[in-house]
């Protein structure tokens, strides 16, 4: 049988969340609290378009390869000109697409533990070397690459702010990082931007060696479509765009995402009503004695003796939520997606029915689900 290159034969790959046939055929009954999703629809606005665009649209043609319309619509929104913008099939996608332009045999790339794990596999599928280091140790950003030990530095991938610890780096600490490794790209990956406002675009003009990367999927709902961008120098989206497929993101998404940004206030008032309701679950957690992990952005951690079997006690009362306790510093740990206050209700209203012995007791041996 023929091999694959030997990069992708020693790769582990990402593991995904729950995201099954079941699960689609009854997302009406099932609370998925699992992968950041909103537990909210898209702006109307977003609903209509697309069945406009059904209606009218030539589907018969390919999309407009380079997103005219909705780069006109993110430049709007991020107060950067259009050369400095990028769609892609996802932001998943434009972090493949950087680790295809930019890594090759024996280049090293930091990654800070924890974090989302996709850009790992891109990185290591192109033959990069992968360096971690602890988000947490002491020292401002420059001080813990400094402290790496690399003779080909290449890379820096940062989630900002971090899933699924929310660490967040101050724009100050980015920017003399930039300054101080000039020949090494940052990745900033801002999936959650909207949640929190946490965000390092504005050094995309004054500096060649950032990528901004950022998501529809999060507060915009528009997750299943498949619609991301970056935001970096000219020069930068020149090259990336020599091996990106521009009919990659659908008309139906392009679609999509402009109608979600010609909609701002919509979005805006579901991060509010996230960020009130997370305020309100993690007095809930105190109440109960239940130690947590705060972010700023739409989820938060809470910790169990025996996260698997909580996991699995849940899913049979059809709310699926992440062990995150095989991650690195983060043993016991269960992520939950915060959404609109109605479905935090109804979890809430589950969770403190659950067997405290499932929650609190040290036997394993003795927990029933």
């Amino acid at each position: 049988m023929i091999q694959p290159k030997k990069a992708i034969k020693k790769l582990t790959p990402y593991v995904d969340g729950n995201h099954s046939e079941y699960l689609i055929n009854n997302h009406n009954k099932i609370l998925k609290l699992d992968s950041n999703e909103p537990t909210a629809k898209p702006s109307p606005k977003v609903t209509t378009a697309i069945i406009n665009y059904l209606s009218e649209g030539p589907m018969n043609w390919y999309p407009d390869v380079k997103s005219e319309e909705l780069c006109r619509h993110i430049s709007k929104y991020t107060q950067l000109p259009i050369d400095h913008i990028l769609t892609f099939n996802g932001s998943d996608h434009a972090l493949e697409c950087i680790a295809r332009t930019f890594l090759d045999k024996g280049d090293e790339t930091i990654i800070f533990q924890p974090t989302y794990d996709h850009f790992r596999v891109y990185a290591q599928s192109c033959d990069a070397t992968i360096i971690t280091s602890n988000e947490d140790q002491p020292g401002s950003l420059t001080d813990k690459i400094t402290s790496v030990k690399s003779s080909n530095l290449r890379m820096v991938y940062m989630v900002n702010p971090n899933n699924p610890t929310g660490f967040t780096i101050p724009l100050d600490q980015i920017k003399t990082a930039l300054e101080t490794f000039s020949n090494v790209l940052f990745i900033i990956d801002e999936a959650y931007f909207e949640f929190c406002g946490i965000t390092a675009a504005s050094l995309v003009t004054e500096f060649n060696n950032i990528i901004i990367t950022r998501s529809f999927s999060k507060a915009f709902g528009l997750a299943s479509l498949r619609c991301g961008y970056i935001l970096a120098h000219p020069t930068i989206c020149e090259w990336i765009n020599k091996i990106r497929v521009g009919k990659n993101v659908n008309a139906i998404a392009q679609t999509a995402a402009t109608a979600a940004l010609k909609d701002i206030e919509y979005m805006k008032a579901y991060v509010e009503e996230v960020n009130l309701t997370k305020e309100w679950i993690l007095g809930k957690f105190k109440e109960m004695g239940i130690s947590t992990i705060k972010t700023p952005v739409n989820f938060i951690l809470f910790k169990v003796e025996c996260p698997e079997l909580v996991t699995e006690y849940f899913e049979k009362q059809n709310i699926y939520l992440r062990n995150r306790s095989m991650v690195p510093n983060l043993k016991g740990f269960i992520r939950l997606t915060i959404g609109s206050r109605l479905i935090m209700n109804r979890f809430w209203k589950i969770f403190e029915s659950a067997p405290k012995e499932l929650l609190f007791e040290t036997n394993k041996t003795n927990l029933a689900i």
